[in-house]
């Protein structure tokens, strides 16, 4: 009987496990000849010892470290802020700068709120892209439909263009014809960028996920314009203060409408918690020149409230509710936008009977 001869040798290669990279040794064993008919069999037998490759920390062991780090760095500096801007006292007749700034403050950064609970997944399946499109277009569209009801509903100031006497509610209508203009202009010149990237993300997505968060930051100048408005005249403070106290709770689904079209589109989500917190940033820093020079800036309330819901209705229409129309059906479409409608028009009228009953 021949005795076996087994020729051993090692091959080290890289297999991908779940996402991570490993390093495999294969040895390839030789088995012995067969003479008996003359024909020489052979056959190869892997045997697979897997060893982790030692990177420096892993890919996703440093993403989540740089994220972690980006979390924390930016709620430290938003807790300083607010620590260093808050008033001596936030129970006074008089408001200050410092109070219309402190409220616009507040009320802005609860939009990360409503961002934290999307940060817990990974991108969705298109069923549920689709359906993210759509619950946020229904959030967009109670939001215009609030701001316009809210600048018709404007105290009547007596504002005169060549010789006639301008209402408010020409003064919305013209606003939202303005904002709808300026939506679809920003659109035709960012989309003929193809080399515009946000990260990893370039071309079309990268397009349109710039102009909803540019739209959503438009909408927020015209939150922080009825800030600084609201905190003017008599009892200024207290109606101020129940104003920031809506917009922070307002605010709140705002936020989860951000995420909602940028996380499923693949946008980090350190970046999406940051652009939610950026969209409103405008509110805090339009209030206060807005409270110091009132009789400018009042005129045009009603302008600017219009500019916002018709670019919001714009953004809805004709890109969120389009997208989400091509990843699910109409009739589910169609349901979650209702119930996205339904739910924010509750919270809003909710707001309007706890503010009427304080006042």
């Amino acid at each position: 009987m021949q005795t076996e001869e087994v020729t051993t040798s090692t091959r080290r290669r890289l297999v991908k496990n779940g996402g991570v990279e490993k390093k495999v040794d294969v040895a390839l064993k030789k088995l012995p000849a067969d003479h008996s008919n003359g024909t020489h069999a052979q056959a190869n037998v892997v045997s697979a010892k897997e060893v982790p490759v030692q990177q420096s920390g892993g890919s996703m062991t440093k993403f989540l470290g740089k994220d972690a780090v980006s979390f924390a760095a930016v709620i430290s500096v938003m807790g300083a802020i607010t620590y260093l801007t808050m008033p001596d006292s936030l129970s006074i007749k008089t408001p200050t700068v410092l109070h219309v700034w402190f409220y616009g403050w507040l009320a802005a950064i609860t939009t990360g709120l409503g961002a934290l609970p999307l940060l817990f997944f990974s991108k969705p399946a298109d069923f549920w892209l689709g359906a993210s499109n759509a619950v946020a277009a229904g959030m967009m569209l109670s939001a215009s439909y609030s701001l316009v009801t809210e600048g018709v509903a404007l105290d009547r100031d007596g504002a005169i263009v060549f010789g006639h006497e301008v209402s408010h509610t020409a003064r919305v209508m013209l606003g939202i014809v303005l904002g709808m203009l300026f939506v679809r202009c920003t659109k035709s010149f960012v989309e003929g960028h193809e080399d515009l990237r946000l990260g990893d993300i370039s071309g079309l997505e990268a397009a349109k996920i710039f102009l909803i968060v540019s739209v959503m930051t438009l909408h927020s100048f015209a939150e922080g314009l009825g800030i600084g408005v609201a905190f003017c005249g008599k009892g200024g403070a207290q109606l101020g203060a129940f104003i920031s106290a809506s917009l922070a709770v307002h605010n709140v689904p705002e936020g989860l409408a951000v995420a909602l079209v940028l996380i499923p589109r693949g946008v980090p989500k350190f970046q999406t918690f940051a652009m939610a917190i950026m969209s409103s940033l405008p509110q805090p820093i339009i209030a206060v020149p807005v409270f110091l020079f009132v009789e400018q800036f009042v005129a045009w309330e009603s302008v600017g409230l219009g500019f916002a819901a018709g670019a919001m209705f714009w953004v809805a229409c004709f890109e969120l509710i389009a997208d989400a129309a091509k990843e699910m059906s109409i009739p589910m479409c169609s349901f979650s936008l209702s119930c996205s409608f339904v739910g924010m028009m509750a919270i809003s009228a909710w707001l309007d009977v706890v503010t009427a009953n304080e006042m």
